[in-house]
């Protein structure tokens, strides 16, 4: 991982979103949902992602979140009947490990979907984008 910390990660996601959503950072526990337990809502994501950005120097919104907040919920390649394809699910259970849990993969929908995102999947994202840049500086200085 880069010279961040799993708990330097923690601690800014919890600012942020504690930041966005005027919540106490002490209040932000990793399995929270972000709309759920948290209160989010789609401009507070965006809101996050940016600050996660600034903050910590990284392009978050060039990651799995803002594939989520992109999707287009009407296409068949996302949706099949009411609920999301086996390829969105694959591609979105390596950062929401909800998705896992899910008793049904093939049966989730869009409101599943965004309950599912927590302060944990969060950090997933941060930590992965700090791990991308990090490669991405060491194959430029070599």
């Amino acid at each position: 991982m880069s010279p961040q910390t799993r708990d330097d990660v923690i601690d800014a996601v919890r600012r942020c979103i504690a930041d966005s959503l005027a919540v106490q950072p002490d209040r932000i526990g990793l399995h929270d949902r972000l709309i759920d337990d948290l209160g989010a809502d789609s401009l507070d994501f965006v809101d996050i992602i940016f600050m996660l950005d600034s903050e910590l120097g990284i392009r978050v919104r060039d990651t799995e979140l803002t594939f989520l907040t992109r999707l287009d919920f009407s296409s068949p390649e996302v949706m099949q009947g009411e609920h999301l394809t086996e390829a969105v699910v694959s591609r979105l259970e390596k950062w929401l490990p909800a998705i896992t849990a899910a008793a049904d993969r093939t049966a989730i929908s869009p409101a599943q979907l965004f309950s599912m995102i927590t302060v944990e999947a969060i950090c997933l994202v941060v930590t992965r984008a700090l791990d991308e840049q990090e490669r991405d500086a060491e194959q430029r200085s070599n």
